[in-house]
């Protein structure tokens, strides 16, 4: 099993959709997760990315070049944290 660094962004929607929130990564184009809070679009990111990724492969495409992999743990990442 592969592990890779991904960025994800997660932006408010302002208009008056379904969903207030929107995650996506420049280091996986396609990634698109909408939810109703923040907390929701970062749990369920990974899980999509995931199968994206395997997706990919069984077709056979490359990932994107931007994907970074980590060579080995412990994993170092980023979590925004509100107080």
């Amino acid at each position: 099993m592969d592990v890779y660094d991904l960025a994800i962004h997660v932006e408010e929607m302002q208009d008056g959709g379904d969903y207030r929130y929107v995650a996506t990564s420049p280091d996986l184009p396609g990634l698109l997760v909408a939810g109703d809070t923040a907390e929701e679009v970062l749990s369920l990111a990974p899980s999509v990315a995931g199968a994206m990724i395997a997706s990919l492969r069984a077709e056979g495409d490359p990932l994107p070049a931007t994907m970074r992999p980590m060579s080995s743990f412990p994993l170092i990442t980023h979590v925004a944290v509100t107080a």
